[in-house]
Formats: C-alpha cells, sequence, structure tokens
C-alpha cells in the first residue's frame, strides 16, 4: 500500500507498507459541512458586530499576527481587510502589525518581505520580545500564572489573526492563544505551559482543559475584540473561516476544525510514521508530530517522524541538551527552577515523556543531522529503509500525512 507523506512546501516523501501490516482509520459517515469564506466570517461574526463597523469609530487598531514558524493565510488577509477598509473609508494608517512570536526568534528581514509582502515596508510594524519585561504591561493573575502582555497590544480595536489546529498543551491553538503566549512576557509563557504540563488535563484536541481557560480569560482581560481563525482539512488546505468574538467563533471553529482533522482508529499500532508538516522549523515545533503521534502508537513502540528540521533544535539550546535528562530527572529541576531558560525545561519535559514510552526515529535532509545523532536521534535519509527494519511480520502500522491529523482511539466498531 502506498502513502504520501508532506515534507515541505510543494514537496512530499512516498512510502510502501504491506496492506496487511496497516492499521486505516474508519471513514467519518458525516461529511464536514462547507466552511464560510474569509469574507463571509468577517462580515457576519459570531457574537459581535462587523470588523468594519468596529474599525469605523476606532482611532487605532491593531492586528496580532502569527510569525514565520504558522502558517495561515496573513498575507491574503491582510489584503482583503485593506479593501474593505478603503471601501467604507477607513484609514490603514491607524493600523499596525505586533508579531505573536511568542519566545521565537525575531524574524529576518526577509521572513518578514515573504509573509505580510508589501506591508513589511508600507506598515508600522512591532515583533514582540518576550523578555523586555519594561514593555509588558499587568493584567493581574489567573489560576497562579502572571498575565503581562505587550503593551503594544493596547489600541481602541484589538484582532488577533491566526489557525485553529490541535495542539498539546492547550488542546487546540485559535482564539486568544495569539495573546498568550503569543505575545506574553517570558514569565507567563512559561508558567502557563508549567501548569499545562503539570496541572491541566490540557492534551491534543481536547478542548476544555485549564490552560484553554487561561487563554480566553486573557482574551477578556487585555481586550482581544475581533478574532479570523482559519482551520484546515487533512490535506492542509484552508477548509474555512471563522471570525467573531475570540470565545464563541474559536468554539465554532474547533467544532468544524474537528470534523475534518478527526481519524478513529479501533486500537493502537507498534509503528506509527507521521509527518511533523506543516511544523518543520526546528524540533521545538515538530514536537507537535511527536505529541500526536504518540495518542495511537503503543507503548514500547516506535515513531517514525518525518520532517525538514531547517533549523536543527532551534533557538533555545538548552532544550536539546535537557533531552540527555530522564523525564523524572528534568521534573525535578523544574521544580526549582532557576535557569536562564525555563521553558526550555517545560519542552524537554513533555518530549522526554514521549521518548521514554516509544523509540524515535528520524527521517530528514536536515544539515543538522549530527546534532540529533550526538543526543541518540538517529536522522535517516530515507523513510523506506527506516519502515521496512521496523515492520517485521505481525507488526501494526499507521501512516499520519502530516501533523494537522487528530488521531482517536475508539473501541467501538465504526
Amino acid at each position: 500500500m502506498e502513502f504520501s507523506l508532506d515534507y515541505r512546501e510543494g514537496r512530499r516523501v512516498k512510502l510502501e507498507v504491506p496492506a496487511g501490516q496497516v492499521i486505516l482509520p474508519a471513514i467519518s459517515a458525516e461529511p464536514a459541512e462547507a466552511g464560510s469564506s474569509l469574507t463571509e466570517s468577517i462580515s457576519m461574526p459570531i457574537g459581535t458586530a462587523p470588523l468594519t463597523s468596529l474599525a469605523e469609530s476606532a482611532k487605532s487598531i491593531v492586528f496580532i499576527v502569527e510569525d514565520h514558524t504558522r502558517h495561515s493565510p496573513v498575507l491574503e488577509t491582510l489584503d482583503l481587510l485593506r479593501k474593505l477598509f478603503e471601501s467604507r473609508g477607513i484609514s490603514w494608517d491607524k493600523v499596525s502589525l505586533l508579531i505573536a512570536t511568542g519566545t521565537h526568534r525575531q524574524m529576518k528581514p526577509e521572513e518578514l518581505q515573504e509573509k505580510f509582502g508589501v506591508f513589511s515596508s508600507d506598515t508600522r510594524i512591532v515583533q514582540h520580545k518576550a523578555e523586555e519585561t519594561a514593555k509588558m504591561k499587568d493584567f493581574g493573575e489567573f489560576l497562579e500564572v502572571p498575565i503581562q502582555v505587550n503593551e503594544a497590544i493596547e489600541a481602541d480595536l484589538t484582532v488577533g489573526i491566526g489557525s485553529i489546529v490541535p495542539h498539546r498543551f492547550s488542546g487546540w491553538s485559535g482564539g486568544a492563544k495569539i495573546v498568550l503566549p503569543g505575545v506574553a512576557s517570558y514569565e507567563s509563557v512559561f508558567k502557563s505551559h508549567r501548569m499545562a504540563i503539570l496541572k491541566s488535563k490540557a492534551d491534543v484536541g481536547v478542548f476544555e482543559n485549564e490552560f484553554r481557560e487561561l487563554i480566553d480569560e486573557t482574551g477578556s482581560r487585555v481586550g482581544l475584540d475581533f478574532i479570523i481563525n482559519f482551520y484546515y482539512d487533512i490535506n492542509g488546505s484552508t477548509a474555512g473561516t471563522v471570525a467573531g468574538n475570540h470565545v464563541l467563533a474559536l468554539r465554532k471553529g474547533v467544532e468544524l476544525a474537528r470534523k475534518q482533522l478527526l481519524r478513529q482508529y479501533r486500537e493502537r499500532t507498534d509503528v506509527t510514521v507521521i509527518s511533523s508538516f506543516p511544523s518543520v522549523t526546528d524540533f521545538w515545533q515538530c514536537g507537535k508530530a511527536l505529541y500526536t503521534s504518540d495518542l495511537i502508537t503503543k507503548d514500547g513502540g516506535d515513531i517514525v517522524m518525518v520532517s525538514s528540521l531547517d533549523e536543527g533544535f532551534g533557538d533555545h539550546p538548552l532544550f536539546a541538551s535537557l533531552l540527555k535528562l530522564e523525564e523524572n530527572e528534568i521534573l525535578e529541576k523544574l521544580d526549582m527552577i532557576t535557569t536562564e531558560d525555563p521553558l526550555a525545561y517545560v519542552a524537554a519535559y513533555a518530549v522526554r515523556k514521549v521518548l521514554q514510552k516509544k523509540k524515535v526515529h528520524i527521517v530528514s535532509d536536515t544539515k543538522f543531522a549530527e546534532e540529533f545523532d550526538e543526543l541518540g536521534l538517529r536522522v535517516n535519509p530515507d523513510i523506506q529503509s527506516v519502515v521496512d527494519r521496523l515492520i517485521c511480520p505481525g507488526k501494526s502500522v499507521s501512516v499520519l500525512q502530516n501533523s494537522l491529523v487528530l488521531p482517536e482511539i475508539t473501541t467501538e466498531e465504526v
């Protein structure tokens, strides 16, 4: 049986697996409903007035937008919004862009141009820096997590533009997640993620959890007036858009996204093959694929992760070295944190929990292969040879073409 997995934009890798060993997901009898277009969702938002009506009376407008590690159609959205504003006589001069880098590195000039096109030069842009505590505004505390957010968020109209996909720490992305962790202080990001792994029911695809409560509360406190969120089909194409109130619109978006991405399996498999696409920037980002494949892989089984890993371990060098430690060792250090990059401990703990139950095999052409090999995370150039080595007779295999897929184990006959 032949499979095709996403690798990079416009590039896929092929894989052959004996049909008798493949566990395929059940096909839902309920077809996913057609989604609203960007124009429709903005003009008929959920739980609030149309965006142009809100913008007419606003003297200042800030759009919080994703950075280079995310892939929503921001440029197309900004193009449409400017045209809508111009048609209503709303000046674009009062618009600024606040880039939700979270704790990621700053975007390079060429990345700004690629992501935002002409807006990179004719619209005021602020790149969030989580470490700049002097530029954060305090909005109190919730669930023992301080809510400190970039002061640039303050405007008469604040709009978040992002995506709704399954997520390990918040269950689903989208909504006010563009604010926390997107434009929050390092302390807020660290303590919220620490809470998510130690005290929350959060997991991939689990919407009701404490981290989501914190995110929604943050959106309300800072005055997130409107969201524009995209959701995707199983192939990574935009399936629809929701817009409006950051809580109500998100809930509708998650409902629609779940219908697109959910795949039910009758059992866990010995071997899971998954592509981390579209999260391919670095190992920090492609951890999404590990969390997803963990849901469907037997303990003691194998995960084959395909990822281009363009920037290796990324801009958290401590994260890589922590993966040498056992889960309990990381947790001990996490409880008495004094390090310069505590968030690296949280991410390493989450990844290590997977590595201690499953064996991970990386397939990539990354130039950072030696760094992974040093940690025992061997990088293989060819997916077929890896899978052929693992699937001895009697072993079952599942194949997830990208990390957007939401696998769910069910004992029901479907």
